[in-house]
């Protein structure tokens, strides 16, 4: 039997939009964004995980950040702040 999930439930749409969104991003930012913004991983984790500085984590976080406020501007208008 294959199951579904429900279309009407609240922050279902929201929450695709975003991924769609997050899934735009350059590979570098997505997985820093994601590995710490999505799975609450530490930065010095992330860091470890991706063979980088944990300051190269943290711009990348900015730039995905910037990047998705940006994106949500171009497609809500002026009614989402970031």
């Amino acid at each position: 039997m294959e199951c579904s999930h429900p279309r009407d439930l609240p922050g279902i749409d929201e929450g695709i939009a975003l991924m769609t969104l997050v899934d735009s991003l350059p590979d570098d930012r997505r997985e820093a964004f994601v590995l710490t913004q999505l799975l609450d991983m530490p930065y010095d984790e992330a860091a470890r995980g991706s063979s980088c500085p944990v300051g190269t984590i943290s711009s990348r976080i900015s730039r995905a950040r910037t990047a998705l406020c940006a994106m949500l501007d171009d497609t809500s208008g002026p009614a989402l702040a970031c």
